[in-house]
């Protein structure tokens, strides 16, 4: 970086540039508040650990998984009576990932917010924002009654809208499956219902999509 301008941060693409030379210094956002351990005891660096926590996960990712191999932590094959036992948790620890309908739903409203995301071009933090959205219309309950993928659709498009990303909602429409119609009904909801504040567009950002 040239040492003259500042950093900032273009929510709508995750990258973080100079706005001086425009050399991009990081391309996407990261979580911060994660576990932190010290191995040298002799000095204050602390290292990060462990995958950074997502909204955009049912669980937030921080559910842990049994290892489909048979084997001790010394490497040697299990026994068959311990092998079974194993088989058994491994059971339990899938059934339990979404024991309520509510995490089955957060799970398969994310499985097709990660399959958007390629499609819409989001980046992490619009993707961050679009499962903030949906959690908390989830906690309100207005997920009841109406269709996943029109409330998730809607939002897609609330969290580009606040974040000030250039899709419409055609694009969204278009990406989704679902009727331009359907989504407009569901986002009139969560503005309504969420109390979500949305800026006006900026032209600007139009302008250089179409060009583009």
């Amino acid at each position: 970086m040239c040492g003259k301008g500042q950093l900032v941060t273009d929510l709508e693409s995750g990258e973080i540039a100079c706005n001086k030379c425009g050399l991009v210094s990081s391309d996407r956002l990261q979580e911060n508040r994660a576990e932190w351990r010290t191995f040298d005891s002799e000095s204050n660096d602390r290292s990060r650990v462990g995958s950074p926590t997502s909204l955009a996960y049912h669980d937030m990712g921080l559910a842990t998984v049994i290892g489909k191999a048979n084997k001790d932590s010394s490497g040697r094959q299990l026994d068959p009576s311990m092998n079974s036992r194993i088989q058994r948790l491994r059971t339990w620890d899938f059934r339990t990932k979404a024991h309520s309908s509510t995490h089955r739903n957060l799970l398969h409203a994310f499985n097709e917010l990660g399959r958007l995301k390629d499609k819409l071009s989001l980046s992490d933090a619009i993707m961050e924002k679009t499962a903030y959205v949906y959690r908390k219309a989830q906690e309100k309950r207005l997920v009841r009654g109406r269709s996943t993928s029109s409330i998730l659709a809607a939002a897609i498009y609330a969290a580009c809208r606040e974040m000030q990303a250039s899709r419409t909602l055609r694009d969204v429409a278009n990406a989704t499956n679902v009727k331009r119609k359907a989504i407009s009904r569901s986002y009139r909801i969560l503005v309504l219902e969420l109390d979500i504040k949305v800026p006006l567009v900026d032209p600007m950002k139009c302008i250089a999509k179409i060009a583009n």
